[in-house]
């Protein structure tokens, strides 16, 4: 009988350090989860009432390519440590200052001169010191790029790609004789331009990219592209894919048919006039800011398929899941279809 008392005991005992070691563990993971989510919704919530760009966040996912080696070697300490749960959240707590530095390089390099921007650069400026030591050898260049009437005369139709993964890009179209110019201001190791023409039978593909060398902290944030384009450029399709960054389109007299807004994060501004507003504009928005200014003597149609965040026509919320019509009594009619992640959409009659 004592010795079935003894084994029990054993029992219970060996149960009981499993539970403890149970407990531990959910509560380290807790913990750890905890924190993550508190620092992603002080992100968010700075977001959306205005004081941190959204740009953050494609800077962030810029700077976690960047940084991508790490994970690899994160889950191999983790493997090495074994069951060990101190050593565990140590390795961790590296992860998550990690990860807080790369929401400060991202702050730093990707939302212009906001105050959370300055005040961090007061207290941390150790950011600034490592990112001017990483870039010693990164001279600043400058570069035109010009493609003339002669070249595209033959062309009924032109495709307009633009791919802005960082850096503020401007677009307008002028009286010039040439069909486009390109004048881009960009770091050695950020943000190196190229026009990439693709030919068919009637219409020439331009597809403007940024080319990086591997770096962590100079991403292109710094880098500014200006682009014009002639009036009678005969552009059929405008696409822009944003990842981070700003840019600012602005057309008077360019008739657009079509225009594909895609953006992962950053703030862009899209200005039609009455002479150049396409038939129709699709949005397909994951996080940032973006402001289309359209005339007022137009019908808008807006479809909107939305997550989280806010679209508002002229101040007025554009209902979240469905169809809202304005104006419909005008001759002229844009067709504006939405799929918001998050962020905010702001369309405007002026």
């Amino acid at each position: 009988m004592e010795t079935s008392s003894n084994v029990v005991e054993a029992v219970e005992v060996k149960s009981d350090v499993i539970q403890t070691k149970e407990h531990r563990k959910n509560w380290y993971r807790d913990i750890s989860g905890g924190v993550v989510l508190i620092l992603l919704g002080t992100i968010f919530l700075l977001n959306t009432l205005g004081f941190l760009s959204w740009s953050v966040w494609g800077g962030f996912f810029i700077t976690m390519l960047k940084f991508w080696p790490i994970l690899i070697i994160s889950v191999g300490i983790r493997i090495l440590l074994g069951s060990n749960a101190f050593l565990k959240i140590v390795s961790d707590l590296v992860w998550l200052l990690l990860l807080l530095l790369a929401f400060g390089i991202s702050i730093v390099n990707y939302t212009g001169d906001s105050t959370i921007r300055q005040k961090l650069v007061n207290r941390l400026p150790f950011l600034l010191t490592i990112n001017q030591t990483l870039n010693t050898n990164n001279t600043d260049k400058s570069n035109d790029i010009k493609i003339t009437r002669s070249e595209i005369d033959t062309y009924k139709n032109i495709d307009l790609n633009l791919n802005v993964v960082a850096g503020e890009f401007n677009l307008k179209d002028m009286d010039i004789v040439d069909y486009l110019t390109l004048n881009s201001e960009y770091s050695e190791n950020g943000g190196v331009p190229k026009v990439i023409e693709t030919k068919s039978s009637d219409t020439l593909t331009l597809d403007f990219k940024q080319e990086f060398k591997p770096m962590v902290f100079d991403l292109g944030s710094k880098s500014k592209y200006t682009m014009v384009i002639g009036e009678k450029t005969p552009v059929k399709n405008l696409s822009l894919n944003l990842t981070a960054g700003e840019s600012d389109i602005n057309l008077r007299k360019v008739n657009v048919r079509t225009t594909d807004i895609k953006m992962t994060a950053g703030d862009s501004t899209l200005t039609f006039s009455e002479a150049s507003l396409p038939e129709s504009i699709s949005v397909k928005l994951v996080a940032g800011e973006l402001t289309l200014n359209l005339p007022t003597n137009i019908g808008v149609e807006i479809n909107n398929k939305s997550v989280a965040g806010e679209a508002k026509y002229n101040n007025t919320k554009i209902t979240e899941n469905g169809t809202s019509q304005f104006n419909t009594d005008k001759a002229k009619k844009v067709v504006i279809n939405i799929e918001q992640t998050a962020g905010d959409i702001s369309i405007i009659t002026k």
